[in-house]
């Protein structure tokens, strides 16, 4: 064999096409939230109230959660808090049935007459817990300390932030990981009754964000 053909047959093969280079796409900000503590997710927020027009504060809070399981979720011995030490502990007392059933959306309110919150129709009212109008947390555990849910939520630097209008959950970014991303959120944009004008969709699915 001559020196040629020794060098065609020792040369490594090229290949016939190459690939160009793929720059990965940007990870979007709800994936980059699973890197914070880890959610259990059985109950979502998926809306609230923080600082309602119409009545006081003190009468018009409120939250709402939904089950996302196919199966029921009792919530006695839950608690609802933030990081500053507002805490209650959701409990039945032997009267009040606290499961919720696959995809029921509950209203959490700081006062349960209607004649007097707003017209809401809460499932649970609590004590001892409020939502700041600026920066603030929900946070959603079981007796056990599981963290179920967390939103954080700021002084409108990017998450909504309008009197008199709630802060709602894109309908269709409803989970626990989504919801730590500001971007899902938007204000709600229809009065709930025919003689409030705060804005919101207690208990019911929230309207569109976009």
């Amino acid at each position: 064999m001559n020196l040629f053909a020794l060098a065609l047959c020792s040369a490594a093969p090229q290949p016939l096409f190459q690939a160009p280079a793929v720059t990965p796409a940007p990870v979007h900000p709800a994936l980059l939230a699973m890197a914070s503590p880890e959610q259990s997710g059985q109950v979502v927020i998926t809306e609230f109230l923080k600082d309602p027009a119409f009545v006081t504060d003190a009468k018009g809070e409120w939250i709402e959660i939904w089950n996302a399981l196919p199966s029921r979720v009792n919530l006695d011995g839950w608690t609802l808090s933030d990081d500053a030490g507002s805490s209650h502990t959701l409990n039945a007392n032997g009267t009040t049935q606290l499961i919720m059933k696959p995809g029921e959306r509950w209203v959490l309110a700081i006062n349960g007459d209607p004649t007097q919150n707003g017209g809401v129709q809460p499932r649970y009212v609590y004590s001892g817990f409020t939502l700041a109008n600026g920066a603030d947390q929900i946070i959603l555990r079981k007796p056990d300390g599981t963290l179920v849910d967390r939103v954080e939520y700021d002084d409108g630097v990017l998450y909504p932030d309008t009197p008199g209008r709630s802060i709602q959950l894109h309908r269709d970014y409803s989970t626990v990981y989504y919801n730590d991303d500001p971007g899902e959120w938007c204000h709600s944009q229809s009065p709930w009754n025919s003689f409030n004008t705060d804005t919101g969709s207690p208990g019911a699915a929230n309207q569109p964000c976009w």
